[in-house]
């Protein structure tokens, strides 16, 4: 083997290592020793290098990295590998080749170029075999340059989408764009012009300082105009910004207009003024993209605008609606208590007619002391005046008790979810109509034994008291009165069951509508089942019944006992 001399590696710009045919190192250049040290055990240098891709196809991972692949390949070898260098990741190209019988590597620092796209080093120490590949490292910076620019671009409209996406203020979304505009551009202002009255006016601008220009009228050149209502980009150079301009800039600048439009219309005018000279293809796709969005978040913005009016509205229709419903409960719940007057009158004078009685009794009981004062007569009377005394607080109680029911039927003012014991409640209400009932229906109550359910109890009196005197009123010549309460699945069951007319078929379908009624005229409001059902539906309840002509009514109160969240 002929005696070679290597020395004129030296001179390379790069690295460059020669093995002999046994795989020894016989050569490192000068740059090599700089930027790797004189390295002798060339497995443990191989290690700090590696592909920037996993290798799929190797028989052996852990000894796949670019020099041994280097060192095996029979062919002349270029790929690009990474080199750890303490915490620093350096990026190289490495190539091998054979001259006569020695291994050449050489090892191209590319850490600069990849990072900032600059290829431009020649191998003009490679020989000819190396020109494609020195053209496939012009082909790939330029894609990188271009992958770079639409990387900007993409970020762009990702920013802005974002806006878009995450605001519902329109001023907040087009400041955003102009800002987002300018600096792409390295703009001197951006403006967004409003169509108003087939006219443009500026209604945003950036930087803010030029902030005075807001509410000018903008006046184009005739074939800009033709441009922007056939939905073109407009690009042209200016001295003055617009034809109504009193100012005017020292050199001539671009002045870029994009149409922002939606379907037909023509939504406003984003105008660019820049030094830039050069503008592309590319630059037309991303300002047409900026554009579209920004008509998306107006046209947004509008509906959103649209849709919070109308909310306003329904809110305030709702508001009325229960305000109005209040009013209709507490108007039914008046009228059912004037039904009520008059047998809780009777109710009340016959203890009050016992107490007057009793009163006139005592009277003469009295006079008779006062007139014969013997032992035997005041034992005698004492007697009487006891049993009067004891006639009297049984009165007096019952009076009470009918004032008392009376006062909690009609408690306006507990307008807040409550424990009730819901037994107790309908008790309450039995009493309050109990001349309904008295000496013609009998009432049966199959009461089971009920937990405290939280409610409106108030609301659900009014139910029970609607249901109860209708049964009653289905039952003139009397029948029985059958009330039940379950308690199942963590529902209350309320069953209220008369031996009365039933209903009538024709009505079946619209007995829970508002002025629905069976009773004469003067009786009913036509309100009570209707309201009814509203109060049970407050309580995420439902109310249903079976009925039969001349048979009887059930009606079926369901209630959910888990109203914390109502």
């Amino acid at each position: 083997m002929s005696i070679i001399d290597f020395s004129l590696y030296n001179n390379f710009p790069v690295s460059v290592l020669i093995l002999d045919s046994s795989g020894k190192i016989v050569f490192k250049n000068t740059q090599f020793l700089k930027n790797f040290g004189n390295i002798k055990n060339l497995e443990k240098f191989s290690n700090y290098f590696s592909f920037d891709i996993c290798v799929l196809d190797s028989d052996d991972l852990f000894r796949s990295n670019p020099i041994n692949f280097a060192l095996n390949s029979k062919e002349n070898f270029c790929a690009y590998a990474i080199y750890q260098k303490g915490e620093k990741l350096l990026s190289y190209q490495l190539s091998s080749f054979y001259e006569q019988d020695f291994k050449i590597l050489v090892f191209k620092d590319i850490t600069t170029d990849i990072l900032y796209g600059e290829i431009e080093k020649k191998y003009s120490f490679i020989r000819q075999q190396y020109l494609n590949l020195a053209e496939e490292n012009k082909q790939f910076a330029a894609l990188q340059k271009q992958a770079q620019t639409q990387t900007v671009k993409l970020g762009l409209l990702h920013r802005i989408s974002n806006v878009v996406r995450e605001s519902i203020d329109l001023n907040q979304i087009i400041d955003s764009a102009l800002k987002e505009l300018s600096n792409l551009f390295g703009a001197i202002k951006v403006y967004y012009a409003a169509a108003e009255d087939k006219n443009f006016y500026i209604r945003h601008v950036y930087p803010a300082k030029f902030k005075n220009s807001i509410g000018l009228k903008v006046k184009l050149p005739s074939e800009t105009n033709i441009s922007i209502f056939s939905k073109e980009i407009s690009v042209s150079s200016c001295i003055k910004e617009f034809l109504n301009s009193d100012e005017a800039y020292p050199v001539q600048i671009n002045r870029i207009i994009i149409p922002v439009s939606r379907m037909h219309d023509i939504l406003g005018l984003l105008i660019i003024f820049t030094n830039q000279k050069n503008f592309d293809e590319s630059q037309n796709d991303v300002l047409q993209s900026i554009a579209s969005q920004l008509a998306s978040a107006i046209v947004q913005a509008s509906l959103f605008l649209q849709i919070k009016q109308k909310n306003t509205e329904l809110e305030n229709t709702l508001k009325e609606l229960k305000e109005t419903q209040l009013q209709l409960i507490n108007s039914e719940k008046m009228a059912s208590l004037g039904q009520l007057v008059a047998g809780v009158a009777h109710e009340i004078n016959t203890p009050l007619g016992s107490i007057n009685a009793n009163n006139d009794m005592l009277l003469k009981i009295i006079e008779k002391l006062s007139q014969n004062p013997d032992k035997e007569s005041s034992k005698k009377f004492l007697e009487t005046i006891k049993n009067i005394n004891k006639i009297d607080k049984e009165a007096i109680k019952r009076i009470s008790h009918i004032v008392m029911s009376l006062k909690k039927f009609v408690r306006l003012d507990e307008s807040d979810l409550q424990y009730a014991d819901i037994n107790r409640e309908i008790d309450l209400t039995l009493e309050l109509i109990k001349h309904e009932t008295k000496n013609k229906i009998k009432v049966t109550r199959n009461y089971s034994e009920l937990p405290k359910i939280k409610c409106y109890p108030n609301m659900l009196n009014q139910v029970f008291m609607n249901l109860l005197i209708n049964a009653c009123q289905s039952m003139p010549k009397g029948g029985e009165l059958i009330i039940t309460t379950k308690y199942e699945n963590n529902c209350l069951i309320v069953k209220i069951k008369d031996t009365g007319s039933g209903i009538d078929e024709k009505i079946k379908d619209k007995i829970f509508i508002a002025g629905t009624t069976t009773k004469q005229v003067g009786i009913g409001t036509g309100l009570g089942l209707a309201i009814s059902k509203k109060i049970v539906e407050k309580h995420k309840g439902e109310i249903s019944f079976k009925s039969q002509k001349n048979t009887g009514t059930e009606f079926i109160i369901k209630i959910p006992a888990g109203l914390d969240e109502m």
